[in-house]
């Protein structure tokens, strides 16, 4: 089924609707282009239990039928957690982007960081600016997200400047070996720090893609539903 989005000028005004079939959905990660911020990020994941794959950057491929633009996604279990990223969309020949949530499987991910991938939905931004508006500024575009405590108040969780990640051409490279990448691809670029360095498994999760001075913000939102993780047991959907 496809995605519907909306393409939008840098000063918010529609251009068109679009209507995504994405065919290959790949996840960046360990994609900072520091050292530093590189070793934080695996850092806060070995406090969760989580090794660094043997090669970074790191790519996964997973399901294109994972992508979505809901408000609510649906996971098995109580560990697991969004990240704030950029997704280059690339679609008729043009380079999309979009805010996206790489939400992921923690508990999984301590064992198989394939799986973990692919057993959550991933999650982008309704509208998507064109890429060749944003090429002259992009390292000062701000990326940020933030998640709800147990009294559903919203927390700041990860902000950074993109100037922070591998810029696009860049991920492109060491994903593809610089061959041309397929029409139908949707990149997400791995995610950045955060904030206190402490996962948090949230009811739900929100991120921005801000434009410098104020030009444009593009964002997502959206709840988390666990689902009973025992055969048998009564079927009780919860919304935290």
């Amino acid at each position: 089924m496809p995605l519907e989005v909306v393409a939008v000028s840098t000063r918010g005004v529609q251009r068109e609707a679009i209507s995504l079939r994405p065919t290959m959905v790949v996840l960046g990660g360990y994609t900072a282009r520091s050292a530093d911020a590189r070793e934080r990020h695996v850092d806060e994941l070995r406090t969760i239990g989580i090794e660094p794959p043997a090669r970074i950057p790191a790519f996964w491929p997973v399901s294109a039928s994972l992508l979505t633009t809901d408000d609510r996604i649906q996971v098995q279990g109580n560990r697991t957690s969004g990240e704030v990223e950029f997704a280059l969309i690339f679609h008729g020949g043009d380079i999309l982007v979009a805010v996206a949530s790489d939400h992921t499987d923690r508990e999984l991910e301590t064992s198989s960081i394939p799986r973990s991938k692919q057993c959550c939905a991933k999650v982008i931004s309704r509208e998507v600016l064109a890429f060749d508006d944003l090429a002259d500024r992009w390292d000062s575009i701000v990326i940020s997200s933030e998640v709800t405590d147990e009294e559903g108040h919203w927390l700041p969780y990860q902000r950074a400047e993109l100037a922070s990640v591998m810029p696009p051409e860049s991920l492109m490279h060491a994903c593809f070996g610089g061959h041309p990448v397929p029409d139908g691809t949707v990149l997400l670029s791995g995610t950045v720090p955060l904030l206190d360095g402490q996962t948090r498994y949230a009811a739900a999760f929100r991120a921005a893609l801000q434009l410098p001075g104020g030009d444009r913000r593009l964002t997502l939102e959206y709840r988390i539903e666990a689902l009973p993780d025992q055969a048998g047991q009564p079927v009780a959907r919860r919304f935290a």
